[in-house]
C-alpha cells in the first residue's frame, strides 16, 4: 500500500501543470517536474545539479535569494511574483511559492517551490499601463502619468523643504509644418523633438507630452534662476537645428514658459496654469525664448 501511494505520489508530482522545483540547503536543484521542463526549457538532466541562480534573472538572483530564505526564515514560506529566465534567454514572470521541507528529524534539508507561469498576465497588464501612462506616438509619459509624478514630487518637496521646476513648451509653427507635410511628416517631427530633447535632460527628469505639440519637463533638484535658465537656453538649442523634411531642413523651435513650487503654486493645477501662461508670453515675443511665470 506505502509502494503504491508512494508511486502515486511521484507521478502526481510529475505531472502538476505548475513547475515545481526542489532544492537542496544550498541552493542546488535536486528535483523537479515536467512543467518545470515545459517552464524552463531544460531537460532533468540538464538541471539536476544546478543552481536554482540559472532560473533567475542574474540582476535579480542575489535579491530574490536574500528575500526567499529570510521570508522561509520567518514566515515559513515565501509567495511573489519574479522574473525567470528560460533556456533560450527569453525573460518572463512567474507567481512562486517557496516552502522548506525538513525530514523526520525536523532537520531542515532544502526547499519545494511552485511556480506558475504569469507572463501574458503580467504582459497584459503592461499593456494596459502603458496605454493608460504613456504617449502611443512618442513613448513618453502622458498628462495623466505627468499629474502623478509632480504630485509625489510635491508631497516629498513639502517633507524635505525642497523645490522643483516645471517646463511647459509649445513647439513654434508646428502647425504649418502639418498643413505643408502633413500629419504623418508631423508626428516624425514631434518624434525627432523628443529624441533631442531626451539626449539634454535627465534620466531621472520627467519628459511628457501633454498635447498635440505641447511638452512638459518636471526637473527637480535644479532650482537657481541661474541655473533653471541655462537649461530653459539648452532646450531651445536643442530644437533650433534645422529638421529634415522630405530631404528638405525645416526651421522649428519652442517657447518656454516655467513655474517653480512652491512659489508659483503648491498644486499641480496651479503649476501648470502659471507655466502655460509664461508659454504665451514667450510666444507673443516672437517665440524661441523662455519666461518665468
Amino acid at each position: 500500500m506505502d509502494v503504491n501511494l508512494s508511486a502515486h505520489r511521484a507521478q502526481a508530482f510529475n505531472y502538476l501543470f505548475d513547475s515545481v522545483v526542489v532544492t537542496d540547503t544550498t541552493g542546488i536543484i535536486i528535483d523537479w517536474n515536467c512543467g518545470s521542463q515545459q517552464l524552463y526549457g531544460y531537460s532533468k538532466d540538464e538541471i539536476l545539479g544546478q543552481s536554482v541562480s540559472i532560473l533567475h534573472v542574474p540582476e535579480d538572483s542575489a535579491s530574490i535569494t536574500e528575500l526567499v530564505i529570510s521570508s522561509v526564515e520567518q514566515h515559513g514560506k515565501w509567495t511573489g511574483e519574479i522574473r525567470f529566465l528560460h533556456k533560450d534567454g527569453t525573460i518572463g514572470w512567474v507567481e512562486s511559492m517557496c516552502v522548506p521541507l525538513f525530514d523526520d528529524e525536523q532537520q531542515f534539508i532544502g526547499a519545494l517551490g511552485i511556480n506558475r507561469d504569469i507572463t501574458k498576465r503580467v504582459e497584459d497588464a503592461q499593456r494596459v499601463l502603458n496605454l493608460a501612462c504613456y504617449d502611443q506616438l512618442t513613448q513618453i509619459p502622458n498628462r495623466y502619468l505627468l499629474m502623478d509624478r509632480v504630485k509625489q514630487t510635491i508631497e516629498r518637496c513639502k517633507r524635505m523643504n525642497t523645490k522643483f521646476s516645471l517646463f511647459y513648451m509649445d513647439l513654434d509653427d508646428f502647425k504649418n509644418i502639418n498643413d505643408t507635410y502633413g500629419h504623418c511628416q508631423g508626428d516624425s517631427v514631434l518624434i525627432e523633438a523628443v529624441t533631442r530633447l531626451h539626449k539634454v535632460v535627465r534620466e531621472s527628469d520627467t519628459l511628457a507630452r501633454i498635447g498635440g505639440d505641447e511638452f512638459v519637463l518636471l526637473l527637480e533638484d535644479i532650482t537657481d534662476n541661474n541655473d533653471i535658465s541655462r537649461m530653459a537656453d539648452i532646450l531651445i538649442s536643442a530644437l533650433d537645428k534645422p529638421f529634415t523634411i522630405n530631404a528638405q531642413p525645416v526651421l522649428l523651435n519652442c517657447s518656454i514658459g516655467i513655474a517653480t513650487f512652491p512659489d508659483s503654486g503648491d498644486d499641480f493645477d496651479t503649476l501648470i496654469k502659471t507655466a502655460d501662461f509664461a508659454m504665451y508670453k514667450s510666444k507673443r515675443q516672437g517665440g524661441a525664448t523662455y519666461r518665468f511665470g
